[in-house]
């Protein structure tokens, strides 16, 4: 099996079934990714297709001393925001069912498991008011697995910046989902 690296040269070179080879092993990460962000399937094949073009269209520019799918998922990501600033009215819907984080299996009772998906559905709820820099820095630290460093590499930002940034988003989804909370409760 060849590294990204050498499959981005041999596609360079001509070879253009190498390309694929990266598609195949990437465009499920890709995909996840968007529809987390996008929360809409077709909006999510759309991002992954394009973002994948893009690829192909610069890889002259891929630097191979940087992780591949790390300079994919900037290119992805960049993708998802634009479509989010330009679409402000996406809508919290029935497709997110996609995004169920924990598998029905961990759950004891059928009550327990409507309990639990109330909540996630709450908690994505909150997720996705918040802007989409701080959606798409959550998304990448907890639902990819992504190190700082990683996350600095795809923003083009400092470390610093992007922990500080993480910070504010966990506080914000926080606040947004305690919030609501509460003010059922109250209300």
């Amino acid at each position: 099996m060849f590294s990204d690296q050498e499959l981005v040269k041999m596609t360079l070179k001509g070879k253009k079934d190498s390309f694929e080879d990266l598609v195949n092993r990437y465009s499920r990460k890709v995909y996840s990714l968007a529809l987390r962000m996008l929360r809409a399937p077709l909006d999510a094949e759309d991002v992954t297709q394009e973002a994948f073009l893009r690829a192909y269209r610069s890889l002259d520019t891929y630097n191979p001393d940087y992780p591949f799918i790390n300079w994919l998922l900037k290119i992805a990501s960049n993708l998802c925001i634009d479509r989010v600033r330009k679409d402000q009215n996406v809508s919290f819907t029935d497709t997110d069912d996609e995004l169920t984080l924990l598998p029905q299996s961990t759950y004891k009772d059928p009550e327990t498991a409507t309990l639990g998906k109330e909540n996630l559905t709450e908690l994505l709820g909150a997720l996705y008011s918040l802007p989409a820099k701080y959606q798409l820095i959550i998304l990448l630290r907890y639902l990819e697995g992504l190190k700082y460093e990683e996350i600095a590499t795809i923003l083009e930002e400092p470390v610093g910046t992007v922990k500080t940034r993480l910070h504010r988003a966990r506080k914000l989804l926080k606040d947004r989902y305690y919030n609501k909370e509460e003010g059922e409760m109250h209300g």
